[in-house]
């Protein structure tokens, strides 16, 4: 039996109809997917949608609806889209899918218990465009935040974070001793030359639901959600793990 060859799509944001740059993302890579098939390798090939988080919260809210129906109705048109597209994907991520949100809280729970989280306060600026916080880092030379931010606002609220920090070293000793890990060489450089030379800063992982309802629940905190970055790129291994892909979920 061939080893599976497993590819995938970023995730879109289900805040907006498709476009050209998502069929060609889409096509380029159901181009490499069919030329694997055609050499007789086992293909899974994954797409689909990112419907979480305060931006789809919004724009539901202004559209009148649910955050649920509204998902439900842009996934109608992003499936169609999929289907003229002719795309041979194994299969279509919704992460608002039951068997996606099993996978995030069995992983949550897991970081939980191993220790891998702490709390702590939180003050400083938060970007609900971008949805993430800032730091007077992230400032412009005139003291300004870039207009990509969108309108930034000062807040102070508890949250979990995740170790990161505590993993650089074996990021670092890991992508070493494992070539092929990250392709091509360059980027492998690239990413090399920034752990050894940057502090990896710990990851806020989560959202209080006083200002965010629609996201996935904290399994051991029902008081919060998880952050949509760390229910977004879960996807990746959760669809596997749903269909008994041990070795892709691994």
């Amino acid at each position: 039996m061939s080893k599976r060859f497993y590819l995938t799509t970023a995730i879109d944001y289900v805040n907006g109809e498709p476009h050209l740059g998502h069929a060609y993302e889409k096509v380029i890579t159901d181009i490499i997917a069919r030329t694997h098939l055609s050499l007789g390798q086992d293909v899974f090939y994954l797409t689909g949608l990112d419907e979480h988080g305060q931006k789809v919260q919004s724009a539901a809210k202004a559209d009148g609806k649910d955050p649920q129906l509204y998902c439900d109705e842009f996934a109608a048109i992003w499936e169609t889209f999929a289907g003229r597209l002719n795309l041979t994907n194994s299969d279509f991520v919704r992460t608002s899918s039951q068997r996606h949100k099993a996978f995030v809280q069995a992983v949550l729970q897991k970081l939980h218990d191993n220790g891998h989280f702490y709390q702590a306060k939180y003050r400083g600026f938060y970007s609900a465009r971008q949805e993430t916080f800032l730091t007077e880092k992230d400032r412009r030379e005139d003291g300004t935040f870039d207009p990509i931010y969108g309108d930034v606002n000062e807040l102070v609220e508890h949250n979990y974070y995740f170790k990161l920090g505590q993993h650089q070293q074996w990021l670092i000793d890991h992508i070493e001793a494992n070539p092929s890990f990250i392709q091509p060489e360059t980027r492998r450089n690239e990413v090399l030359g920034f752990l050894k030379n940057n502090t990896l800063e710990d990851l806020c992982i989560t959202r209080p639901k006083e200002r965010l309802e629609w996201g996935i629940q904290l399994p051991f905190d029902e008081r919060y959600v998880t952050y949509v970055w760390f229910d977004a790129l879960s996807n990746y291994a959760s669809i596997p793990a749903a269909l008994g892909d041990a070795a892709v979920a691994g």
